[in-house]
């Protein structure tokens, strides 16, 4: 495992910070859409939806559980530390919407209950 382009309590600042934490909200709501619009036949769809109808209206403690894993994500982490500096509200400020909405839908299977696919298994068409 590579080491951390920052030290965890800088990580634990930056999944703490408040200004943060309403571009969460919004992510998970969009991605949720996204979710609600897919074929019933994609893998997981069950447990991908059920997660969609739970964060929907993400409350400020789902967001904030989750930012905890969002935040670690290399992309994330990556625009964090690229700052150059440990202010949480500045991190937070350099990472851009495409990355913190494509951090959620990396995370929505994990997130929701969908196990990686079976070795040699064929993705849904």
């Amino acid at each position: 495992m590579p080491a951390l382009p920052l030290p965890l309590s800088t990580i634990c600042a930056l999944a703490s910070e408040a200004s943060l934490l309403p571009r969460v909200r919004m992510a998970i709501a969009i991605v949720a859409q996204e979710v609600f619009a897919e074929p019933q036949d994609t893998p997981g769809y069950p447990l991908r939806w059920n997660l969609a109808k739970t964060v929907l209206s993400p409350t400020e403690a789902q967001a904030a559980s989750m930012m905890v894993g969002l935040v670690v994500s290399p992309p994330l982490l990556t625009a964090a530390a690229a700052v150059g500096t440990t202010d949480p509200a500045a991190m937070a400020a350099a990472i851009t919407d495409e990355q913190l909405l494509n951090a959620v839908r990396m995370g929505w299977n994990p997130v929701s209950g969908v196990g990686p696919p079976a070795a040699g298994a064929q993705p849904a068409t």
